[in-house]
């Protein structure tokens, strides 16, 4: 094993007329640390050659539209297409992803720059196209996933961050990553190299199949309301829309025309009209406390407490969790509570069900009830969460990035009254504990995990999909260092 030596300057150098050579700059200075020489050239592993993104103009752009444009945001820290915003366009595509292609951001801004995202449609129809900022790979199929894991590791982006110059918002790796070299197992790792490469690959696509299993659980509790809402609407009463008239702007004081739009009072109308009836969010006596941002605080990687945004977490899912140690911490989050994002976009919220010692910046209300039991507060998050709702949300609180909501905008949001069977089928689709499969091994390991995934809640699947990163990322590092790696399929 060779012995890493970081790399120094003479001083006496910058006296002569070469000065102008030298950089000051640390950053100038920095190598990617790597021991592991069985190296392969990330292009010498593609089936075909890559392909290049393109734009398509400004003017192509169109709100509705079966064609969809997919841009560098659509590629996150989520290992397969992240579709929370999607651009849509008229059929001006150039260059269309294919089914098991990774999608890798050459152009990008701050943690943006090397992330990679596999792209799980057909596309027969070429209704998906990329953008200039995105270039798509093609891997050999055996080697797939093995591939894809390690480029999803932070070793990864550092190499992305060291090779691209710096300079403007937006940096251009240009086709850099073509160039990164694969660290395979050797015998320093395990005495059967290929083992460890299975490992990878095993566990890349369980956290491939569990974000999967999470998009179709949210898909499906937005169904399951929606459905329900429909089906049970008092017969007696229909539909009708008409403009808005001075003593309903009077009654609601509001000028802004988004709560007399048609949509938002059809959505509104399928909530009163439905059959079990409604009640306010008021109704359950909940009080509310404001978040607020430590004024001291230290980020560690394992602190007293976990500090939460409103960017944290989107549509039932935590994005990231950030840990620290404070001082005169005011309000943590207690069980049974929801966090409500006041802000950028408006109403999106995530449920608190077990302890996290957790606290919330000041773009978050915490909303606590006496009256939260573990089935209800969950099905109220859901269906504020709920594409239907959220409709409402966004004409409530003025649309926009910046559209906010006030405690008064919060009490009044109306929920329909769902029996107590109904709530707990679609609680049950976001928080269902599963006991841990034993007797893994690498041949068992991925159909078990995948008959798991189909049970577990999308809060169990989430919090799995970090440990897994976690584990992963720990094994790349001792394949990358040459170490010896122990074989440990359990959680």
């Amino acid at each position: 094993m060779k012995d890493y030596k970081i790399p120094t300057l003479n001083i006496n150098k910058f006296s002569d007329k070469e000065f102008s050579l030298y950089s000051f700059s640390a950053r100038d200075y920095r190598k990617l640390h790597i021991v592991n020489e069985n190296l392969i050239k990330l292009s010498d592993l593609l089936e075909e050659k890559h392909k290049a993104g393109k734009e398509i103009g400004s003017e192509n752009y169109m709100k509705k539209s079966k064609y969809r444009f997919l841009k560098t945001v659509n590629i996150s820290k989520n290992y397969i297409l992240d579709e929370t915003s999607i651009e849509y366009c008229k059929p001006e595509n150039k260059v269309f992803p294919k089914k098991n292609e990774i999608l890798i951001v050459k152009d990008g801004a701050g943690d943006g720059l090397g992330e990679v995202a596999l792209y799980p449609y057909d596309n027969s129809e070429n209704l998906d196209s990329l953008s200039a900022g995105i270039i798509a790979i093609n891997i050999k199929e055996e080697k797939r996933y093995y591939v894809f894991g390690l480029l999803k590791s932070n070793h990864f982006k550092n190499y992305i961050d060291l090779n691209t110059a710096q300079g403007s918002t937006i940096r251009h790796a240009k086709l850099i990553a073509l160039d990164y070299k694969i660290p395979f197992p050797t015998t320093n790792n395990h005495q059967e190299p290929e083992k460890i490469e299975k490992l990878v690959s095993i566990i890349t696509q369980n956290i491939i199949d569990k974000e999967e299993k999470i998009n179709e659980k949210n898909k499906k509790i937005d169904k399951l309301i929606e459905k329900e809402l429909q089906e049970n609407q008092k017969s007696e009463n229909n539909f009708k829309y008409s403009y808005p008239k001075i003593s309903e702007i009077k009654k609601e004081s509001r000028l802004d025309t988004g709560i007399y739009e048609k949509e938002f009072k059809e959505i509104d109308f399928l909530i009163r009209n439905y059959g079990g009836g409604f009640m306010r969010f008021k109704d359950f006596k909940i009080s509310f406390k404001s978040g607020e941002t430590p004024k001291n605080y230290i980020q560690k990687n394992k602190g007293s407490y976990i500090w939460v945004s409103n960017r944290d977490f989107r549509k039932n899912i935590w994005k990231s969790f950030t840990e620290i140690n404070a001082q005169y911490v005011k309000n943590t989050v207690p069980i049974n509570s929801i966090l409500f994002s006041r802000r950028a976009p408006a109403g999106v919220n995530q449920v608190i069900l077990e302890d996290h010692n957790m606290i919330v910046n000041d773009g978050i209300k915490i909303i606590t009830s006496n009256k939260f039991d573990h089935s209800n507060v969950i099905f109220i998050s859901l269906f504020f969460n709920s594409s239907l709702f959220q409709n409402i949300l966004i004409q409530l609180s003025g649309g926009g990035v910046f559209g906010g909501m006030t405690n008064i905008d919060i009490e009044n949001m109306l929920i329909p009254n769902f029996s107590d069977q109904k709530q707990q089928e679609i609680a049950k689709e976001y928080y269902n504990k599963i006991n841990n499969n034993q007797n893994l091994n690498l041949d068992n390991y991925l159909e078990l995990e995948k008959a798991r995934n189909d049970q577990l809640g999308i809060f169990q699947l989430n919090m799995e999909i970090f440990t897994l990163r976690e584990k992963l990322e720990n094994i790349i590092d001792k394949i990358i260092n040459d170490k010896k790696i122990d074989i440990n399929l359990n959680y």
